[in-house]
């Protein structure tokens, strides 16, 4: 266990919009006798795109509602995962987060022993490698180093508990639904964001494609097994694949969760540590 995971994830794709086309006026000609009759068929009326914001916002709304909110969260969650150099051995991460404030991680092996502590705050990352005997600090910016994308620590947060990142409801693009649910296409200055919502307004999947294609980011993230517990429809398995120049692939499966308990956040740093 020689690196911090970082938990993150996102979406690519693109969902085509169609475009206007031009209608055109059928007329059918019956001739009976010597009467001509011409009749109109009704024209189909497309969407403009001030049709499809409303419609996308009515989704929203919708989705809004599903929205986590917490005070603070715990989990354990079983890690796989998978890098450039191929499949890594799997550990335990036992989470726990006051909003807006502190996530503290522990990591550990599959029979309880803990290799690696981490605290991140808003501005820092510090980590205690117990195998080693080594604490180091960085600053929040090394996630967005590992992970590949500029994650805030709010995006930090409702990407453990399940909420959408990285989503303008002020730029919706595009829109289209199904039987099975509904999409939603935004741009924000980073992200062509794809949303892919259910039919009753879970949040499925989430696709990112950078808008440089110098920096060719994407972050893909399913959400799946989703369960109701004490009033809040929580994801418990998801599969994030995040790629740029390295490709990392994550699979969390959330072992037990827990919203607005009274929590601790132990981080002491042992005297014979070395800081690195």
């Amino acid at each position: 266990m020689k690196k911090v995971v970082s938990i993150a994830f996102a979406a690519l794709l693109l969902l085509g919009f169609s475009a206007c086309r031009a209608t055109k006026k059928i007329q059918q000609v019956i001739v009976k006798k010597d009467t001509v009759a011409v009749i109109d068929t009704p024209v189909l009326k497309l969407p403009t795109h001030a049709d499809t914001v409303r419609m996308a916002n009515e989704v929203l709304v919708n989705v809004e509602k599903k929205y986590i909110s917490f005070n603070t969260f715990s989990a354990k969650i079983k890690v796989d995962y998978t890098n450039n150099k191929g499949k890594q051995p799997d550990f335990v991460a036992n989470v726990r987060m006051l909003k807006d404030s502190v996530i503290w991680i522990s990591l550990s092996n599959d029979i309880g022993i803990e290799g690696i502590r981490v605290l991140i705050t808003k501005d820092s990352i510090k980590m205690l490698d117990k195998l080693a005997n080594t604490y180091q600090v960085r600053p929040l910016s090394h996630i967005q180093e590992l992970a590949q994308l500029p994650f805030t620590f709010s995006d930090l947060q409702n990407i453990l508990v399940g909420n959408p990142i990285f989503f303008s409801k002020d730029s919706i693009t595009s829109y289209s639904n199904s039987p099975n649910g509904y999409s939603i296409l935004t741009y924000s200055t980073l992200f062509k964001n794809l949303l892919s919502v259910s039919a009753d307004y879970s949040i499925t999947k989430s696709k990112l494609d950078d808008n440089d294609p110098a920096l060719n980011r994407t972050c893909d993230l399913i959400y799946n097994d989703f369960e109701n517990k004490a009033g809040v429809l929580f994801s418990t398995q998801r599969q994030i694949t995040i790629s740029q120049r390295n490709k990392l692939e994550v699979q969390l499966k959330f072992k037990d969760y827990k919203f607005n308990e009274e929590l601790s956040y132990p981080f002491t740093v042992p005297k014979k540590f070395k800081r690195i």
